[in-house]
């Protein structure tokens, strides 16, 4: 997407470690799935990757979180410890469904592959997914909001 080039070193293991293909049949799923995807996003600097998962808006967020971390010459390696998932609300082909989570992460060099540069941290978050049905079977997550519930690095 946007932001200026640059040289943005990923380990193999890192390029290798793909999520499962993505699951979009419900709500819940397509949360699960956009999780996945934008975690492997994050980790190789890439948000295209990820696009299958979400709307054009929010993969506009996604691609600017990754740009201001380039701009700190670094990537974040996350990765999801648990979610509860709350019952979705859905009017037609909107949906909302909020979640708590906790994550462990890092963050990770650009200019040494797999240099780690801070962490691992952990940090816990009450988080409203909007989640909208493209076509009959098939959700993509729209927007995220997520307050922290303590310091997140």
């Amino acid at each position: 997407m946007g932001g200026p080039v640059v040289d943005v070193n990923v380990t193999q293991e890192a390029l290798d470690n793909m999520p499962k293909p993505a699951v979009l049949v419900t709500p819940e799923t397509a949360v699960r799935s956009y999780l996945d995807w934008t975690s492997y996003a994050y980790r190789i600097g890439q948000s295209p990757v990820a696009k299958p998962v979400m709307t054009p808006a929010e993969e506009v967020r996604v691609d600017s979180y990754i740009q201001l971390n380039f701009q700190k010459f670094r990537l974040i390696d996350q990765k999801l410890d648990s979610i509860t998932l709350g019952t979705p609300s859905i009017e037609g082909t909107r949906a909302v469904i909020t979640a708590k989570e906790k994550w462990t992460y890092s963050y990770i060099s650009i200019k040494t592959a797999g240099k780690v540069e801070g962490g691992p941290y952990t940090a816990s978050y009450d988080t409203t997914y909007t989640v909208l049905q493209t076509k009959p079977g098939h959700w993509l997550v729209d927007s995220v909001e997520a307050k922290a519930l303590g310091d997140v690095k």
